[in-house]
C-alpha cells in the first residue's frame, strides 16, 4: 500500500512537468517551418501504367521464343550472349530487376492465397519461363533472366573450375531447401525470403535509379545532381566478391541458389524438347564436359557415353561450339509425324 501510495505521489508531482511540454509543443512554429509549409505541394507518385505491364509480357515472350528457336537449332554462344545483354538492359536495369526469378515465386506463392495481393501479369510472367521450358528446355536462363545474364557475361569461354561431383551434387540440394523455404515464407507471412541472399539486386537497383535519371533530366525534373549508389559498401563487396567467384566457377547462383531453377528444371526434365548427344556420332572426347557452366553433361562408365542432364542444362550452347562430332540433337517428341529432330546432322546450324 505504501508502494501505490508513493508511485501516486510521484505522478502527481510530475503532472505541470507533463502540462509545460504540452504547452511547448503547441506553440505557434517559427518562420521558417510557416514559410515552408506555405509552399510545399504534395508529392503524386501515378500508379505504373498497364502499358509497361503489356510490354514486359511481349519482352520476354519475344526473347523466350528467340532462345527456343536458336536452342533446338543449336546455334553458338555468342547468339545467346546478344538476348542476355537485351535481357539484361531490359529487365536488369530499365526495370529494376523485374522479373526476377526468386521474387516472382514469392509473389506467385502469395497469390495462392490472396489473389487480391498480385496482378495477372505478375502470374503470366511466373509461368511463361516454365511453359517455355516443358517445351524447348530451360532457356529463360539464357536469354531473359537478369541474374543469369550476369553470371553468364562475366563466365569465361575455357579453363573454368569443375567442382567435384559429390560436392556438386550436394551444393545442389540448396535450392531445393531455398523452394521449399520460399513457399512456405510466402503463404505464412508474406516474407521475400530468398530475396535477402540475392547479390545482384544493387546492379538493378543502382541501374533502375541511374535511368529514372535519364528520365528525369529529359523530362526537365528536379534530380539528383549526382549519380545515384543503391546500397552500403559492405553489399557491394559481397558483390564483387560473388561476381569474382563466378568468373571461376559459372553461374553460382543459378546452380547453388535459384529456387525458380528447380520449378524450371523440373518443367525442361518432363518436357518434350530434350537436349541429347548421339551415340553413334559421339567420339567420347569429353570436351562438351568440360565447357558446360553447369556441369550438366557427364561421361558416364567406362566407355565414357556422355549423357545430357535435362534438369540442369540451361541451352546456352557452349556445348553446341565445342563438338566436332555433330552429335548434340533434340529429337522430336513425335517422331511418327511431320515435326522433325532438329541438330547439327540435320543442318540445324
Amino acid at each position: 500500500m505504501n508502494r501505490l501510495l508513493l508511485i501516486l505521489a510521484l505522478l502527481v508531482s510530475a503532472l505541470p512537468l507533463f502540462a509545460q511540454e504540452a504547452e511547448e509543443c503547441h506553440r505557434p512554429p517559427t518562420q521558417e517551418l510557416a514559410d515552408f509549409k506555405e509552399a510545399y505541394v504534395p508529392q503524386e507518385f501515378a500508379f505504373e501504367s498497364f502499358h509497361w505491364e503489356i510490354l514486359d509480357l511481349v519482352v520476354l515472350a519475344s526473347l523466350l521464343l528467340a532462345a527456343s528457336l536458336l536452342s533446338i537449332r543449336h546455334k553458338k554462344k555468342s547468339i545467346f550472349t546478344a538476348l542476355s545483354v537485351v535481357g539484361l538492359l531490359y529487365f536488369g536495369l530499365f526495370r529494376g530487376g523485374c522479373i526476377c526469378p526468386v521474387g516472382a515465386t514469392t509473389n506467385f506463392c502469395m497469390g495462392l492465397v490472396a489473389p487480391e495481393m498480385i496482378g495477372k501479369t505478375t502470374a503470366v510472367l511466373f509461368l511463361m519461363p516454365l511453359v517455355a521450358a516443358f517445351f524447348f528446355g530451360r532457356v529463360f536462363c539464357t536469354s531473359a533472366c537478369p541474374i543469369g545474364a550476369i553470371q553468364h557475361l562475366i563466365g569465361r569461354k575455357k579453363g573454368n573450375c569443375l567442382i567435384p561431383r559429390r560436392v556438386n551434387q550436394l551444393l545442389r540440394l540448396i535450392p531445393i531447401g531455398l523452394l521449399v523455404a520460399t513457399v512456405w515464407g510466402a503463404l505464412h507471412s508474406g516474407i521475400f525470403l530468398a530475396c535477402k541472399v540475392d547479390v545482384y539486386k544493387p546492379i538493378f537497383f543502382t541501374g533502375h535509379a541511374w535511368f529514372g535519371q535519364l528520365g528525369d533530366l529529359m523530362n526537365g525534373t528536379l534530380t539528383e545532381p549526382r549519380l545515384i549508389l543503391v546500397g552500403n559498401w559492405g553489399i557491394w563487396l559481397s558483390l564483387i566478391v560473388v561476381l569474382i567467384f563466378g568468373i571461376f566457377v559459372p553461374r553460382p547462383f543459378c546452380r547453388f541458389v535459384c529456387p525458380y531453377g528447380v520449378l524450371l528444371g523440373f518443367f525442361s526434365k518432363i518436357g518434350l524438347r530434350r537436349r541429347q548427344i548421339d551415340s553413334e556420332s559421339c567420339f567420347a572426347c569429353t570436351q562438351c564436359t568440360k565447357t558446360c557452366p553447369v556441369q550438366a553433361i557427364t561421361a558416364v562408365g567406362k566407355n565414357k557415353a556422355v549423357k545430357v542432364d535435362d534438369f540442369h542444362c540451361i541451352q546456352c550452347g557452349r556445348c553446341d561450339g565445342t563438338c566436332s562430332g555433330n552429335a548434340l540433337i533434340s529429337p522430336s517428341p513425335f517422331p511418327g509425324t511431320s515435326i522433325p529432330n532438329i541438330g547439327k546432322k540435320s543442318g540445324g546450324r
